[in-house]
C-alpha cells in the first residue's frame, strides 16, 4: 500500500514515515501543499495523508487541487484545529477523514486502513471515458459495438479509468491490479495489448497510450 504524506514539522514527518514503513507501507514524505499536489499528479497512491496548517500551500488548497483533477484517493487530514467548522471545511475540500493533533500511531494506522477497506468495497458499475463504457457487473465494454473482457482486463481497465489524469508506470500497475499475484512488466504489456485490440474492435474513440519503456494512460483520439 502506497500512502502520500504531507506535512512541514520535520520531527513529526520523520517519525510519522518511519512508523508507516515499519508497518509496511510504501511512504511518499513531502513538506508542503504544492509538493504534495505536484507528486499526487505524477504518481497513484492509495491514501493521502496531510496536514492542514502548511508552507507554501495549505493542505485544504492542496486537496482541492487534487480533487479537481479527477484523483479520488481516500484522505486523511491532519490538524491542530478541533473546531467543527475547520473539519467541515476539510470535509468540504475533499477529506475523507479527519485526525485532530496530538494523534497515536495506532489510531492513524487503523483509520488508513479503514480507508483501504473501503476503497476496495467501493465499486461503480458503469465507468465511462470518450464514447467507451465499461460495465464491471457484465464484464463488458462498449461503444459501437460491445465485447467481452477477462477478469483482470476490468481490473486493468477499470484502474486506468480512475487514474485518466496521470500516468501509470506498469509497477503502479501491478500493485493496483495483480496486488500478490507474481506478474511482471512483460506481463502488463500483455493485458495492455489485448485492451487495445478489443477498444479497437468496439470502435471505440479512446486508446491506451504507453509502451515497455513508458508509462501507460487512456487517451481519447
Amino acid at each position: 500500500m502506497k500512502i502520500l504524506f504531507a506535512e512541514d514539522e520535520t520531527d513529526l514527518r520523520e517519525v510519522v514515515t518511519a512508523y508507516l514503513e515499519y508497518q509496511g507501507y510504501q511512504v511518499a514524505a513531502v513538506s508542503n501543499g504544492r509538493e504534495a499536489v505536484e507528486k499526487a499528479r505524477t504518481d497513484a497512491y492509495d491514501t493521502i495523508v496531510m496536514d492542514v496548517m502548511m508552507p507554501e500551500m495549505d493542505g485544504i488548497t492542496a486537496m482541492r487541487f487534487i480533487r479537481e483533477a479527477g484523483n479520488t484517493t481516500p484522505a486523511i487530514f491532519l490538524t491542530a484545529k478541533a473546531e467543527i467548522s475547520d473539519r467541515v471545511e476539510g470535509l468540504d475540500a475533499g477529506a475523507d477523514d479527519y485526525l485532530t493533533k496530538p494523534f497515536s500511531m495506532e489510531e492513524l494506522s487503523a483509520r488508513i486502513r479503514a480507508l483501504g477497506r473501503r476503497k476496495r468495497e467501493y465499486k461503480t458499475r458503469i465507468l465511462s471515458f470518450g464514447n467507451m463504457e465499461l460495465d464491471t457487473e457484465t464484464s463488458e465494454i462498449r461503444a459501437l459495438n460491445t465485447i467481452g473482457l477477462a477478469h483482470k482486463e476490468v481490473r486493468l481497465l477499470s484502474c486506468l479509468l480512475g487514474n485518466t489524469e496521470r500516468d501509470m508506470s506498469a509497477e503502479d500497475l501491478i500493485r493496483e491490479v495483480w496486488t500478490n499475484e507474481p506478474a511482471d512488466p512483460d506481463t502488463v504489456w500483455m493485458y495492455i495489448s489485448f485492451l487495445r485490440a478489443k477498444l479497437q474492435s468496439i470502435q471505440a474513440n479512446v486508446t491506451i497510450d504507453g509502451d515497455r519503456n513508458k508509462p501507460f494512460r487512456l487517451r481519447e483520439i
